[in-house]
């Protein structure tokens, strides 16, 4: 790798860290129909504007030790989570394609809009349209303009990623179950516009694994019922950019594995 390239890293985690404080505020404002710019950030509880240190991404909840400077109310780590996220993936992403620096005008905007769907997703189980629909039309552009596959790959995995789910849907709703929500519906057809047909169902097969695995273990401990239920759209962010940027070893070492 390029040596210049290591030195943008730590600008990169930062910038990416600032991002994802940003992101926090979208996914948590944009449901409820706020301004994302106005009015400043404030404590939930005692609604004090946050002054600098508090928002210094990261390092802010830290110095706080994960409470309000004023009112000494518990602030959810998963705010820091959201920013370190963001920090770790803009500095990975020119790591995991250093060979396609131009998949990054996909990779950047992709993890951009997970990571909003995801905070709003655990704040208020809702994958606003919102966000998704513009993310559609802004993923068909990008694509058009940068394809290493034949563009029916990322149309078919649009239309058969949403499609997978809505199956689900209906059977779960045959059974007498839950059905899936239309937000991860739509969230698994971006994604299938975003990383095409094949890594489409990498990914429903990952989310599926992923969210059955913590949900019962989640049932298990106790600390969730049967009944209640939980956000898919996490699930669906961390399947959807293991299968973006492992997916063809993970299929090509699968499918040595079924022909021994």
């Amino acid at each position: 790798m390029d040596g210049q390239l290591w030195v943008l890293l730590v600008p990169l985690f930062f910038i990416g860290a600032l991002f994802g404080s940003f992101f926090n505020v979208v996914g948590i404002r944009v449901p409820r129909g706020q301004s994302v710019v106005h009015p400043r950030s404030s404590c939930g509880s005692c609604h004090q504007t946050l002054g600098p240190v508090d928002l210094i991404p990261i390092f802010g909840w830290l110095l706080r030790k994960g409470k309000c400077h004023y009112c000494g109310t518990p602030i959810s780590g998963v705010y820091m989570l959201g920013e370190l996220a963001g920090g770790v993936l803009f500095a990975a992403l020119p790591l995991l394609f250093p060979d396609h620096l131009e998949e990054l005008w996909i990779a950047y905007p992709l993890v951009s809009v997970l990571l909003i769907l995801t905070v709003s997703d655990l704040k208020y189980m809702l994958l606003p349209n919102k966000i998704i629909y513009p993310a559609m039309l802004l993923f068909t552009l990008l694509r058009l303009l940068n394809h290493p596959l034949p563009l029916w790959h990322y149309a078919l995995g649009f239309v058969l990623g949403g499609g997978i789910l809505i199956s689900v849907s209906l059977i779960a709703t045959w059974m007498g179950k839950p059905a899936m929500g239309f937000g991860d519906i739509r969230l698994m057809a971006l994604i299938g516009l975003v990383i095409g047909v094949k890594l489409v169902l990498l990914c429903v097969f990952l989310s599926a694994l992923l969210g059955s695995v913590i949900g019962l273990a989640l049932i298990g401990s106790g600390k969730l019922s049967r009944s209640t239920p939980i956000p898919y759209g996490p699930f669906i962010a961390v399947g959807s950019l293991v299968s973006y940027c492992y997916g063809d070893p993970l299929v090509s070492w699968y499918l040595d594995l079924i022909t021994l």
